[in-house]
């Protein structure tokens, strides 16, 4: 019978943890029989590894950009022989405590297309004459990203727009003008970010397709070859708008629901590597060669709402 091991954490239903918390837990190596060892070391570690392929020129030929961060780094002997000598280990069970803090600035565990923030507990029984046996579990790591400690301009309403005239001199149109406002720039999951769309169409120009879109935008950066930054969008909630044919004047009251997603990336806490943020976004698509114009507002999302008494009504309310 092989030596095996069981992790058991003090939250092991989930083994989801919060930055700030002490990860507590036990070890059980059953051994078959008695063993040498030179020591058993258990190391807590938070890792960052990002990797992507850039393709170039007519034969494409590609370049494998990649970078890693070690963001959490801890080891404890759970057992060390003496000097250059080996430590014996009876047969049967031995059970070894552990704990570790994980400190307030930690980035959450994440898993992105070109990368992932992962936490890990390792087991190593050390062996000087034979490979090192290693055992390994991963586990959860959430933070808490209250708005109400964030800058007060996300209470605020945000506006942008954008004005736009198709075809050339002397057949040019007349200007296309879209707005896009929101009451707020924070949000948690579960809330509604309330959505004002208000288009002028001065124009000959049909608009063809209307989208409102919330869009997670995801930096990674390498360290080889080179320092390089690659940026990811992915569209996490997407709605189509009914089009209304003649007026030139239309105003588009909408909602988006936020899903369950990864906190905005705060500067004090986020890995140099991987870096999250979401913007609000109108997609316009005009004309018959479909021009598109998009306008966007950056959004803040945390897990802890505003306090909804110095909330503007607009705010929508969280789904039950």
């Amino acid at each position: 019978m092989p030596t095996t091991c069981k992790f058991r954490l003090r939250n092991d239903t989930n083994k989801l943890y919060y930055c700030g918390e002490k990860l507590e837990g036990s070890v059980d190596l059953t051994f078959s029989d008695a063993k040498k060892v030179n020591g058993i070391k258990l190391i807590i570690a938070g890792v960052v590894h990002v990797k992507w392929l850039q393709y170039r020129g007519p034969n494409r030929y590609s370049t494998t950009f990649k970078g890693s961060e070690a963001c959490l780094h801890s080891e404890i002997d759970l057992l060390r022989a003496v000097g250059d000598s080996t430590a014996d280990v009876p047969a049967g069970k031995h059970t070894y405590s552990f704990d570790c803090f994980l400190p307030e600035s930690l980035p959450a565990t994440f898993e992105g297309k070109h990368g992932r923030i992962q936490y890990i507990i390792t087991v190593i029984l050390q062996r000087s004459w034979k490979a090192d046996k290693i055992f390994t579990i991963e586990f959860i790591v959430l933070r808490n990203v209250d708005l109400n400690t964030q800058p007060p301009s996300i209470r605020g309403p945000a506006r942008t727009e954008i004005t736009r005239s198709f075809r050339c001199w002397p057949c040019r149109t007349g200007p296309l003008v879209v707005a896009l406002q929101t009451s707020a720039t924070g949000y948690v999951p579960g809330q509604r970010i309330p959505v004002l769309l208000e288009i002028n169409n001065g124009s000959s120009s049909k608009i063809q397709v209307i989208h409102l879109k919330l869009v997670m935008v995801v930096s990674y950066s390498s360290d080889t070859p080179r320092a390089k930054i690659k940026i990811d969008r992915e569209d996490v909630v997407r709605a189509e708008l009914d089009q209304i044919d003649d007026p030139d004047e239309v105003k588009y009251e909408e909602s988006l629901l936020i899903p369950h997603l990864p906190a905005t990336s705060c500067s004090d806490c986020c890995s140099k590597k991987i870096r999250i943020e979401y913007e609000l976004e109108a997609e316009l698509e005009v004309g018959a060669v479909h021009q598109i114009m998009k306008l966007t507002i950056p959004v803040l999302i945390g897990t802890v709402p505003l306090n909804c008494d110095r909330r503007e009504s607009t705010i929508m309310e969280l789904e039950t």
